[in-house]
């Protein structure tokens, strides 16, 4: 699995020059490594296994021939199915390929309370056989995103501060112009895939299945009535008229645009409550 890898300097220009420096500089500090993906140790481990094939960022193949899928975060899609990779792809499963080999491939899993998506794979958090979080290192450099999936919501405060160290950086995908913040009024309704979206809660409305939030614009958010169980108290009836930072992937819907909710974790309120 070992791949060698030089950084060429690129042209002192544009975007290219950008994501020369995102590619080169990132996966060097990978190699360098980081006493802090030390953090998010594990409070118990299920199996020991050892990885043959990396497929992404966030999905590999083990010995037995299961497919694992690392908890926790999101790393962009390569290249599949006629569909070019997303930005970084590439350079998040280098690092964790570079990670496993310096590692022997071994990991050490701890097994989601859920341990299988509708995909058949394997769910856990990864670990080095140093006890380092695998998510830890691709967050912290801006490799991956953090994504919230319940019932397994282990760790998933530690996991959001170091992607919070990695956005206030600026390093990684948090200096690409698509994991900017947008204003939900100011969305195209072309808009798709994962986005950070920021804008005020005009209304609230109640369905037998689900609850819905209403944003400034084309876009409105999706709950499951299943997942209010997640929630605060309160919620949603405590956002509105309130300004919030949601985050998810956008797909269209009936009314305009739609993006789900399923945890706390993927929102924020950003004004304070009103007396």
């Amino acid at each position: 699995m070992a791949l060698k890898h030089r950084c060429k300097k690129a042209p002192d220009q544009g975007a290219f020059f950008v994501l020369g420096l995102l590619l080169c500089g990132g996966l060097v500090s990978i190699l360098a490594g980081s006493a802090r993906a030390a953090d998010c140790p594990a409070d118990r481990t299920s199996e020991r296994v050892r990885v043959v094939h990396v497929y992404d960022g966030d999905t590999v193949k083990l010995h037995d021939g299961r497919r694992l899928r690392l908890i926790g975060i999101d790393t962009p899609e390569v290249s599949r199915d006629g569909k070019v990779s997303e930005t970084l792809a590439e350079p998040a499963k280098v690092a964790l390929e570079e990670l496993l080999d310096q590692h022997n491939s071994i990991l050490l899993l701890r097994h989601g309370q859920e341990q299988r998506d509708h995909y058949g794979r394997l769910l856990a958090h990864a670990f080095l056989d140093d006890g380092s979080n695998v998510a830890v290192h691709l967050l912290e450099r801006g490799l991956a995103t953090t994504l919230v999936v319940p019932p397994n919501t282990w760790a998933y405060d530690c996991y959001q501060s170091r992607e919070d160290r990695a956005r206030t950086a600026r390093h990684g995908l948090w200096a690409l112009a698509n994991y900017q913040p947008l204003e939900s009024r100011a969305l195209p309704l072309g808009t798709r895939g994962f986005r950070l979206v920021r804008g005020q809660v005009t209304e609230i409305r109640q369905s037998r299945h689900n609850v819905w939030l209403d944003l400034e614009g084309p876009l409105v958010i999706k709950v499951g009535r299943r997942d209010l169980v997640n929630f605060d108290p309160g919620f949603p009836e405590n956002l509105t008229g309130r300004r919030i930072e949601t985050r998810g992937w956008i797909r269209k819907d009936e009314r305009g645009l739609r993006l789900n909710l399923r945890h706390p974790a993927a929102i924020r309120v950003l004004d304070r409550q009103r007396r």
